[in-house]
């Protein structure tokens, strides 16, 4: 078996847990190997790796078989079009606040790495959401595959816009208010839920679409097949509209484009050890229980 560790280098407390990783992977004789951008860290561990134990960007997906990832789901949301376009599944240790995507703690790190090895797991497949965003002169722009959701929103704090939305073809809504949210069920548990839409087990495949302090009165969120696309313009918004995927890229949405949604080809695939984890930690978490 051969693991990639991939640790968030803005989480200092990382480090202790990689030695941990490496001390483990060197008892057991697995091989590990570390992106080589951990080699510009400052901190004395990371500078110590030796240069076997090192891959560039381009190599690294193609020398590991499982992929550790260290720090919240903000470390695995960067990291996800290259996991999910590689295949390589994740098993996510976890050093943030919530961590909805992991399943590991630290203090169970090396019975899950033997779990691992004699194969007492399974493999979770989460689905993902492709953004297109086309011109009315015909320019088409992909942006990267979102394992969370793709938000419409305002340019301008307090500004309100108007968000025209089609399904299949077929107009249903103008939504006015401070934006839109399109979300995968793994999404359900972060930006969704805040703004009151519902919470959904990862195993449905589904498109959810809520609306942001919406000036209606009608304000459901709208729960959506897979196999559906979504289109969304803003031809009648007078104020400035932006578009995200996961919180991480960032653009603006002018009046003559159009963003259509649609499920992405690629899946994220995550390693589990016990079914029920998602009912689990899904109440503990969000009761402030962790």
């Amino acid at each position: 078996m051969r693991v990639g560790i991939f640790p968030n280098l803005v989480k200092r407390e990382c480090a202790v847990i990689v030695q941990q990783l490496i001390e483990i992977c060197q008892k057991h004789n697995i091989a590990y190997y570390l992106p080589a951008y951990v080699s510009e860290s400052c901190q004395p561990l990371y500078q110590r790796i030796g240069a076997e134990h090192l891959r560039s960007h381009m190599t690294m997906y193609r020398s590991i078989d499982v992929a550790m990832v260290l720090g919240g789901d903000g470390t695995i949301l960067k990291m996800a079009k290259q996991f999910a376009e590689t295949g390589i599944p994740i098993c996510g240790v976890n050093l943030g606040s919530l961590g909805f995507l992991y399943e590991v703690e630290t203090e169970t790190l090396e019975k899950r790495i033997l779990d691992i090895m004699q194969g007492h797991y399974f493999v979770e497949e989460r689905m993902m959401l492709q953004g297109v965003i086309y011109d009315e002169d015909g320019v088409v722009q992909s942006l990267p595959v979102a394992l969370n959701d793709i938000v419409i929103a305002h340019g301008n704090v307090g500004k309100l816009i108007r968000v025209d939305m089609s399904i299949n073809g077929h107009f249903v809504q103008q939504y006015p208010g401070d934006g839109i949210i399109v979300s995968t069920a793994t999404g359900s548990t972060g930006y969704t839920f805040s703004s009151g839409g519902p919470i959904v087990s990862p195993k449905v495949k589904c498109i959810m679409v809520t609306p942001v302090c919406p000036h209606l009165l009608l304000k459901v969120p709208l729960v959506l097949s897979d196999t559906d696309q979504i289109s969304f313009s803003i031809g009648h918004s007078r104020n400035g509209v932006r578009v995200s995927v996961d919180g991480m890229m960032d653009q603006e949405l002018l009046r003559s484009m159009t963003l259509r949604v649609r499920k992405a080809d690629y899946v994220m695939k995550i390693i589990r050890f016990n079914q029920n984890y998602f009912y689990t930690n899904l109440f503990t978490k969000l009761m402030g229980k962790d």
